[in-house]
């Protein structure tokens, strides 16, 4: 088996181990360093070193590719589905792969796997661009396209790893085409709106909406939510599950993809009242329907049978939400998520921080999905303060035991009485003290000066 190492900015050092010689002493490895393109993206680049080093490996132990000439890409798809695919994706993604592979079969699906050329594959994409969607809708999008693109290049990999192929025709072949869309972000505004137009619906779908808005959820990671996973001591919520829905079939559980998506989300005081009052509501109703009590280990949000509810019943709500009351119908479930994270971030957290609520694993995919104005941020969090005081002396910290230096710190002063309001307001909870001696006491801990507290300004 070949070992990888990586030695510098852009290179990889593969050595192969030659095993044993007939008086058992262990022989000299050999070792090759291997440079990626520059212009691969850290996804590309660790593919093609896994496969530089599968080639190096065979190279050294003189093992001859098994590749069969003959064998077409629809056969080798064949063999995919039924040994490959199964085992290696996700359900879910499995499934949706195998819509893919309905597009691509017609098209390449008589090519010889080493007949596949990049030329052939770029016009399989373009033809792809004209092609109709299946409910008849208008052609395929740029980001149907993309997925056909990950289909392949996935397969193809396989196919690599195999020893059918010497290389992964599909990379690099994909190139969008048009300005990318945008990622729809509600502003302040729309936030007040969506808010009282929640308020009008039944408290299964206030909550729902008013949850996932709040702590950033996914649609289903909010579905696959369990009464257990709630703290109420510590207003947290602990995301471990997710509800996926396959097409054609039943709704399923799965746990997070990554480490990242296994986590804490904080709650504000007002959320939790909220919780409390469906959760009310949902013992009422069991015991009116079935003469049951609600369990620990029921879903927040679950079906006559116990089950979690389908994901797509919120979005389908969140669209007749959205016509009845004349908001941005290019709004979405996820755009609630997405404006928790933008409004999180124009607020001063940390991108850090709020990528570990969001659950994600690189804090650049955050800034990638936010579109984040970063101007007036003590202004912003000002308004949302409205009402509770002038301002006298209060600090905000993150829910960190130490605050990474390059982290915002915002100032505000306001009353002492109020001080304990203000930490049930805020969302992450604060960590700051209850009185100003106790603040500016933080403060020379946290290397702030007493002129950037006193005049109200952003420290960094």
């Amino acid at each position: 088996m070949a070992s990888i190492r990586k030695r510098g900015s852009n290179s990889y050092l593969i050595v192969v181990s030659r095993g044993y010689d007939y008086e058992g002493n262990r022989l000299k490895s050999v070792q090759k360093t291997v440079k990626p393109p520059k212009e691969y993206t850290p996804k590309q680049a660790e593919k093609w070193v896994r496969e530089q080093a599968i080639l190096f490996e065979r190279e050294v132990q003189h093992t001859p590719e098994p590749i069969n000439r003959s064998i077409t890409l629809a056969k080798y798809i064949e063999h995919w589905v039924a040994d490959v695919g199964p085992k290696k994706l996700a359900d879910s993604t499995f499934r949706r792969d195998e819509q893919d592979i309905r597009r691509i079969l017609p098209a390449l699906g008589n090519y010889k796997l080493t007949d596949l050329r990049k030329e052939v594959i770029r016009e399989f994409y373009e033809k792809m661009r004209h092609s109709p969607r299946l409910d008849g809708r208008g052609n395929l999008s740029e980001k149907s396209v993309e997925g056909l693109h990950n289909t392949l290049c996935g397969i193809l990999s396989a196919a690599v790893d195999e020893g059918y192929l010497t290389h992964n025709p599909a990379w690099r072949c994909y190139k969008p085409k048009g300005k990318k869309k945008e990622r729809p972000v509600a502003d302040e505004e729309t936030v007040k709106k969506l808010i009282t137009a929640f308020e009008g619906q039944s408290m299964k779908y206030e909550t729902y909406f008013k949850l996932v808005l709040a702590t950033g959820l996914r649609r289903g990671e909010a579905c696959g939510l369990k009464w257990s996973d709630i703290n109420w001591r510590k207003r947290t919520i602990h995301v471990q599950r997710g509800v996926v829905k396959l097409s054609h079939q039943e709704s399923i559980t799965k746990d997070p993809k990554t480490t990242s998506g296994d986590r804490m989300v904080y709650l504000s005081k007002e959320m939790c009242q909220l919780l409390k009052a469906w959760r009310k509501e949902c013992e009422w109703d069991r015991q009116q329907t079935a003469n049951e009590t609600v369990s620990e280990d029921d879903y927040l949000f679950r079906q006559p049978n116990g089950k979690p509810m389908n994901p797509c019943t919120f979005t389908y709500r969140f669209k007749l939400i959205l016509k009845a009351n004349n908001l941005p119908l290019d709004l979405n479930v996820h755009s609630l998520r997405h404006t928790n994270a933008s409004l999180l971030i124009s607020q001063g957290v940390d991108v850090r921080t709020v990528a570990s609520l969001l659950g994600h694993v690189q804090a650049s995919t955050t800034l990638l999905h936010c579109m984040a104005d970063g101007a007036g941020n003590s202004r912003d969090i000002a308004k949302l303060l409205k009402g509770h005081g002038s301002f006298l002396s209060a600090c905000f910290f993150y829910p960190t035991a130490e605050p990474p230096k390059t982290q915002r710190i915002f100032f505000f002063e306001i009353p002492n009485e109020h001080c304990r309001h203000i930490q049930d307001t805020f969302y992450p909870p604060c960590n700051f003290p209850y009185n100003s001696t106790a603040v500016l006491k933080r403060l020379q801990h946290s290397h702030i000066t007493k002129e950037a507290f006193r005049y109200g300004t952003t420290a960094k």
